[in-house]
């Protein structure tokens, strides 16, 4: 799945709950005030469940949760880890 569709479900998912249409794929989540510790947890099992995408505590930190895009690139490289080997 790529970078841009995950992005795009993520801004999706974020303005479905927390009714802020204003938010985009490089949008601040935390500066746009978009995020609460219930909106963290929502978008943790949506993430989980959505992309069969277990997180480690150690993702779970402001730069990772920073942006729809930040977090869209953390899910494509665990959903492909042989691309990211390859690549690097």
């Amino acid at each position: 799945m790529s970078q841009g569709v995950v992005e795009q479900q993520i801004v999706d998912f974020l303005r479905s709950i927390t009714g802020e249409t204003g938010l985009e794929r490089e949008t601040d989540l935390q500066a746009a005030g978009a995020t609460d510790s219930l909106t963290m947890m929502d978008l943790l099992v949506f993430v989980e469940t959505t992309f069969q995408l277990r997180l480690d505590f150690g993702d779970l930190t402001p730069e990772v949760f920073r942006t729809p895009s930040t977090l869209a690139a953390l899910i494509v490289s665990r959903q492909c880890p042989t691309v990211q080997r390859r690549a690097a």
